[in-house]
């Protein structure tokens, strides 16, 4: 049996392979627009996700929840809207708290739920307030800058998933990488 070799101890491994396909399939059928069958399967991946302790199950179910909502079940969208962003919370992830917390917000008034989105809102500047390190950070700066002369081009998808990558969720391995907030990949980015 061959080894796989070693991980790199700053980089989460990405998921498995059926994961990634059915991560696919789930962002497949949300581009086409078929809303329920894709939040079936972001769901079954984000509790899966959240059962094994993976740090990427917040941004499945807040995937999960952006589906539900745009498929006309919005108390099941902002219930999954609320798990997501607890699991920041407990994960102290604060940075990704600020932003996606900001962007699920977006989405909830985008889609006139005007009352969940302020309610949302508030427990994130609750849970936020004392955190002063989010206070200067705005919605789409990255989660850390790369260096270097030029600004590199985030892809629009995830060439291993399908998932839309957003300068706000991408995690930054180098100057020429990005990783997958979904799937954990590497992704090659250009300049």
């Amino acid at each position: 049996m061959r080894r796989r070799p070693p991980f790199p101890p700053n980089r989460r491994p990405p998921i498995g392979h059926r994961p990634r396909l059915a991560l696919r399939e789930a962002q497949q059928l949300k581009d086409r627009g078929d809303y329920k069958a894709a939040a079936n399967i972001f769901e079954r991946l984000a509790k899966g996700a959240k059962d094994r302790g993976i740090e990427r199950a917040p941004f499945l179910y807040l995937q999960a929840a952006h589906c539900y909502i745009l498929d006309g079940q919005t108390q099941r969208g902002v219930s999954f809207t609320n798990q997501g962003l607890r699991l920041f919370v407990k994960a102290k992830n604060w940075s990704a708290l600020f932003r996606s917390g900001t962007r699920a917000v977006q989405v909830l008034k985008e889609n006139e739920l005007q009352d969940a989105a302020q309610k949302i809102q508030t427990w994130l500047d609750e849970q936020l307030a004392d955190h002063p390190e989010t206070k200067s950070m705005t919605f789409s700066q990255p989660q850390t800058q790369p260096t270097g002369k030029t600004q590199p081009h985030l892809p629009n998808k995830c060439p291993y998933c399908g998932a839309n990558l957003r300068s706000d969720q991408a995690l930054w391995i180098d100057n020429q990488s990005v990783e997958c907030p979904y799937c954990g990949s590497a992704v090659s980015i250009g300049g």
